[in-house]
This record gives structure tokens, sequence and C-alpha cells, in this order.
């Protein structure tokens, strides 16, 4: 009998079907050009959101009488969006932060707080590619977030003796245009 709660009557059981983890995920930044280091994997992302790439027009109402109708609005609310992307930041060989250093490197292409120098959209925008893929590593969706930029400062480092806490950056970036592949 269809519809009962039988692995027969499962498609996905029958199939085996693997479902979608949303911890299978890996971040790329290539900051602007200027900034030095090149292109960032960010292997200890503990937390991505904002991935807004789905945009739909709000439903607007028209009235005859005491009767209404339904449609889809002429404009959707906002065609960008704000990441935002968490990571703990580890020292290289070189007793490096170089994560924070190029992600401040970047910051101080919009504004340089120890010179006051402000930048213009063209030398401060970079990519970020999110991939998405199954537990053997298979990419299935890639979101590549083009011309977008840091708008929060790296977070503030707070020092206390009497802690173990390792410290994370968390930031937001603006992104004004988007692909998004499902491979």
């Amino acid at each position: 009998m269809a519809g009962l709660p039988h692995y027969q009557n499962s498609l996905f059981g029958i199939n085996k079907y693997e479902p979608v983890y949303l911890n299978q995920f890996e971040v790329l930044i290539t900051p602007p050009g200027p900034v030095l280091g090149g292109q960032i994997l960010v292997q200890q992302v503990t937390s991505l959101s904002g991935l807004e790439a789905d945009k739909t027009p709000a439903t607007i109402q028209q009235r005859y009488k005491f009767a209404v109708r339904n449609y889809a609005g002429a404009k959707p609310a906002s065609t960008v969006f704000d990441l935002q992307l968490s990571f703990t930041v580890n020292l290289n060989d070189a007793n490096s932060m170089y994560v924070f250093k190029t992600l401040r490197q970047w910051t101080d292409l919009i504004y340089n707080p120890l010179t006051g120098a402000m930048g213009v959209k063209t030398d401060y925008t970079g990519t970020i590619v999110i991939s998405i893929f199954n537990k053997q590593g298979d990419v299935f969706r890639r979101i590549t977030c083009k011309d977008c930029f840091p708008t929060t400062p790296l977070s503030v480092m707070e020092l206390a003796y009497d802690s173990e806490t390792i410290y994370e950056v968390s930031m937001t970036w603006a992104v004004d245009y988007w692909d998004d592949q499902f491979l």
C-alpha cells in the first residue's frame, strides 16, 4: 500500500539517497590584488550564515470589496546579502597569524585607522567561494560571491590570564553579486 511508513515505500531508502549535511563545506577567500598572501582556504571555519542566494518578491494583496487576491510582488525586497563567517585563528611555522594579517590588510584598504586613508570599491572588493559537498568530497553546489568586501572590523582579542579560549574572528561581508552553480 502506498503511503505507509515502510522501507519499501521510501524512495530515499530504496535508492539509498544520502542526505545533505550542513557541515560539509569549505570556504576559499580571494582578497583584492594589493593584499599580500593571496587566496586563503579557511579550514578553521566554525560557522557560516547569511547565505541568502535565493530571492523572491514579497506577496502583494489586492482587494475587491471583501475578497482578497495574492500576487507575487514586482520586485524582491533585496538584491544583495550579508555573509557572516566565523573561524578560529592559528599561527603558521613563522609564528604569524597569517589569516588575520591578510584580512587586516583587506580591511585597511577600506579604511586604515593608522593613516586615515580610505579606499574606493575597485581597490577593496574580493571573492569568496563556498563549495558544498557530500561525505566523499564531491561538490554539488558552489556559490561564488563576487565583488564582496568586509563590513565589520576584525574581532577584538579579549585577553585574560585565566582563559583557555581560542581566538575566533567573526566578520561580515557585503555581497553584491554571486553565481550559484548546482554541479
